[in-house]
């Protein structure tokens, strides 16, 4: 699927107008640093723009453009720090859509029709995430029930659904669970508050089958491969708003008489930005073709440009606050809240050094 550049260009004019509107930085760090866990009103906001919904196809109600305009969109929203469950959200899409089934296609139209919130309780390792959450799922006379502890989910505080991985008798399957009595959410400390995480019990909790054992296993890899993109896209953000932080100040900033952006150090160093910067925006947006397009080297691109992108974001969050001297380490700055973006989301699905050696494993397969 190919994006023509002028919607693309326009729809990042649209959403950005409209975060640096209601997302600054003051709002954002008033409302992580209180007790909200996220902007209710600025979902309803992207909702009639039908971000949340791009990456869906027309017939569940969604805009039908693809990852390649929903990144572009992702990328926006982490410019600006924007505490909503975006990723999680797409991310639960592609599981639906890859279930396939009408209970699948019933919740799926929900997320697009009435703007529901959904959050992914599966197992996670340093690997990626995996099948096993320590959840049970039992059958009684066609009424599932599940029960057990997931220990970190993201987004959780957010979440009106939760799409959680049991153990059944015939294996693994997806469940949707709405909160209530049985099922109680605890936050848990996140090195990212604009991203809040949440612990989840489950005790004999009423759920609706979306998945069964014998697509199990492509419905996670299809969440996987969005939460994994949409993350990428969002640390591209996050990277090339703290640049843009960082050469403003070396432009103002004056040392001995010249601008400290004049020293080769400094100057050098955010030219590197730069490039680290293109560089993962470029694979990006190559991952989020080949998600448009799936062919054997998907699964390659995803895991190349969310390492990459990742380690761009820590590394230039960090350059911004060292340009910054002094002033970038304090509190009141907010390049800080920019490396704790970057630095919690490397961890959020998989480690970038694990994703390079899953791309290696995959490559060496198909030689």
């Amino acid at each position: 699927m190919t994006v023509d550049a002028e919607i693309e260009k326009e729809l990042r004019e649209a959403l950005g107008g409209l975060l640096r509107r209601r997302c600054d930085i003051e709002t954002v760090a008033a409302l992580a640093d209180g007790t909200e866990s996220w902007d209710r009103d600025l979902w309803q906001e992207l909702r009639g723009m039908g971000v949340p919904g791009l990456a869906i196809p027309e017939e569940y109600g969604g805009e039908g453009a693809g990852f390649s305009l929903a990144v572009a969109a992702q990328e926006e929203l982490g410019r600006r720090l924007a505490p909503l469950p975006t990723v999680s959200v797409v991310a639960a899409q592609a599981a639906l859509l890859a279930a396939g089934t009408d209970e699948a296609a019933r919740w799926l139209r929900r997320m697009t029709g009435e703007g529901l919130t959904a959050a992914l309780a599966v197992g996670r390792s340093a690997d990626g995430w995996s099948q096993d959450a320590g959840i049970r799922a039992e059958d009684g006379s066609g009424e599932w029930t599940v029960t057990g502890i997931v220990p970190v989910v993201a987004d959780a505080p957010c979440a009106a659904v939760f799409l959680v991985a049991a153990e059944t008798a015939a294996g693994p399957a997806l469940f949707a669970v709405e909160p209530q009595n049985r099922c109680v959410t605890t936050p848990v400390d996140a090195l990212d508050p604009t991203r809040p995480l949440g612990a989840v019990a489950l005790t004999d909790c009423p759920a609706r089958r979306v998945a069964g054992p014998d697509v199990f296993g492509d419905v996670l890899r299809a969440a996987e491969r969005a939460a994994l993109v949409l993350l990428a896209a969002d640390a591209v953000g996050v990277a090339a708003e703290a640049m843009d932080l960082a050469v403003e100040y070396a432009r103002t900033r004056h040392q001995f008489g010249r601008a400290i952006g004049t020293f080769q150090a400094v100057s050098h160093r955010c030219a590197n930005m730069l490039i680290a910067v293109e560089s993962a925006r470029a694979l990006v947006a190559a991952a989020a073709a080949a998600l448009d397009e799936p062919g054997p080297d998907t699964d390659t691109a995803v895991c190349l440009a969310a390492a990459e992108a990742l380690e761009t974001a820590v590394s230039v969050a960090q350059g911004c606050v060292q340009v910054h001297g002094g002033m970038g380490f304090t509190w009141e700055h907010p390049a800080h809240r920019y490396l704790r973006r970057a630095k919690a989301a490397e961890a959020l699905v998989a480690l970038p050094d694990r994703l390079r050696e899953r791309a290696a494993t995959d490559l060496l397969a198909a030689v």
